[in-house]
């Protein structure tokens, strides 16, 4: 048998048979790793608020400069 042909077929095998055929070739079974599903970040603040934040620093600046 050809190293493709042994890859197709084992490729091809249910997960519930992959163990048993890594017992009979003496080979630990790999663990499976668990995909999780990442959680959306919440921005720290939101567009409207950081455009507030902005004007209130320019019309800031604004007024000091006409002071002096």
């Amino acid at each position: 048998m050809k190293a493709e042909t042994a890859y197709n077929v084992i490729q091809a095998l249910p997960k519930e048979e992959l163990p048993r055929l890594y017992k009979m070739l003496g080979v630990n079974v790999p663990s499976e790793k668990r995909v999780r599903a990442r959680k959306k970040k919440q921005p720290l603040i939101t567009n409207a608020e950081a455009y507030e934040y902005v004007l209130r620093i320019f019309d800031g600046r604004n007024k000091r400069a006409l002071k002096g």
